[in-house]
């Protein structure tokens, strides 16, 4: 039975990186017979929900509190005085 992805937008970026670590990288893509840049997002993730487990906090919801603070700014609010 295949695998239902959603489609997903990717974006290219440059960055810096130690030589050691990108040689590494590199090496487990090839042992793993994946794309490096599949490699790199496979550890990404497992990087964030190592983050997410160890801080006991979601990134999403983290970005989309920061959303409802914007929208929040961008919208006016009607304070009645009560006297």
């Amino acid at each position: 039975m295949s695998e239902l992805k959603t489609p997903s937008t990717k974006k290219r970026f440059t960055t810096l990186i130690d030589d050691n670590l990108l040689s590494q990288i590199k090496l487990i893509s090839y042992f793993t017979n994946k794309k490096l840049n599949e490699t790199i997002n496979e550890s990404l993730q497992h990087y964030i929900q190592h983050f997410e487990n160890y801080n006991n906090t979601k990134i999403s919801d983290i970005i989309s509190l920061q959303t409802e603070f914007k929208s929040l700014d961008n919208s006016t609010v009607k304070i009645e005085n009560k006297k």
